[in-house]
């Protein structure tokens, strides 16, 4: 037995947005995005921390339609090789040598996290979460650090991989257009 007086829901169309965010250790970005389905959304775009520029991609599950949803997201993004002496003086307090400097490194990451979103109109959505990310760092130039530090010229080096996990917390904004 059916209720006539329950509201009948439109049938679904995919929505197109766009989405800013700020989150550690994401830093800030922009997307462009599509709801093809009410339980996913996928996104694309750039995004800028302190260590550099980078491109990402991501995949939001939103299990149920509330004022305010639960969201699982994951999210993938690639960060191109720059020069880190800034950062490392910033944090020594002092300027970097050949041996403590970093340079042309470059890293790609892998986010999960848990959230919220909360969408007080039809057209725009304020979303957080929490979770984890890990990051996959490549230097390739490890024999300048090596020999200037140990002031051995032979000195053999293979790149130095390193994985690291690290707390991800991501806030933002999204704005659909239809």
């Amino acid at each position: 037995t059916s209720n006539p007086d329950a509201p009948v829901l439109p049938p679904w169309k995919t929505r197109f947005g766009a989405m800013v965010d700020a989150g550690a250790p994401e830093g800030v970005g922009a997307s462009a995005l599509i709801r093809p389905w009410r339980w996913v959304r996928v996104h694309a775009g750039a995004a800028k921390n302190t260590l550099g520029f980078g491109v990402r991609g991501g995949l939001s599950f939103i299990p149920l339609e509330l004022s305010a949803s639960p969201t699982l997201d994951f999210e993938g993004s690639h960060y191109f090789s720059a020069d880190y002496d800034k950062l490392l003086t910033q944090l020594r307090g002092q300027p970097t040598t050949t041996a403590t400097g970093i340079h042309d490194v470059g890293y790609n990451s892998v986010s999960t996290r848990l959230g919220l979103e909360f969408s007080p109109s039809r057209y725009v959505t304020l979303f957080g979460g929490v979770g984890l990310s890990w990051w996959f760092i490549r230097v390739d130039d490890v024999k300048s650090f090596i020999q200037d530090a140990a002031e051995e010229p032979d000195i053999i080096a293979k790149p130095l991989d390193l994985r690291v996990t690290s707390p991800a917390l991501k806030l933002g904004l999204i704005v659909y257009f239809n």
